[in-house]
């Protein structure tokens, strides 16, 4: 996507408040899970083979925090943009054909962002009451990222979705 459509959609999320403050708190969140993980697994890497001690959570509790980092990544990501992507047919087609393969590539990721969150929900509903082995908490707590994260992304993907189909209706950006 262009660096022009990038602005315009970051220009649409920062009018809503709430969005902002709840990128905020995924940015830190995102902070603290990562240096938990790093600190987790270098511990247990150097208690490992150091010490020869290995903390029996420590692989448990590295796996949870990786799920969590890699889907709050993921929508911090997607705020912006940045996935990798394939937009070589919007290069190719620049104009309003470029912008409709746009469209498409939206609904796209609307019906499998919406496939997730159903799968999320139904995997974290049925997992509350299977509980880890070493940590002793419900999968379903860790499972509970996906739908949130997938509708977040959802919701993005939306604003990005009537972003396009403003430009297809009032042709406000040139294609350069």
């Amino acid at each position: 996507m262009p660096r022009a459509w990038k602005a315009m959609l970051s220009n649409v999320h920062k009018n809503f408040r709430a969005y902002q403050y709840l990128m905020l708190l995924l940015k830190s969140v995102l902070v603290v899970l990562s240096s938990f993980l790093v600190i987790i697994v270098f511990g247990n890497v150097v208690g490992r083979y150091g010490f020869n001690y290995s903390l029996a959570w420590a692989e448990e509790a590295s796996r949870f925090l990786f799920i969590w980092t890699v889907f709050i990544g993921a929508v911090l990501t997607n705020e912006k943009y940045e996935h990798m992507h394939l937009d070589i047919l919007v290069q190719w087609f620049p104009g309003k054909t470029g912008r409709l393969m746009q469209l498409a590539a939206h609904v796209v990721m609307l019906l499998v962002l919406g496939i997730l969150i159903r799968g999320g929900v139904i995997a974290t509903m049925d997992s509350l009451s299977w509980e880890s082995p070493a940590l002793e908490i419900p999968y379903g707590w860790v499972y509970s990222i996906v739908p949130f994260c997938c509708a977040v992304m959802f919701y993005q993907v939306l604003v990005g979705m009537f972003q396009t189909l403003r430009e297809l209706r009032y042709g406000r950006r040139s294609d350069n």
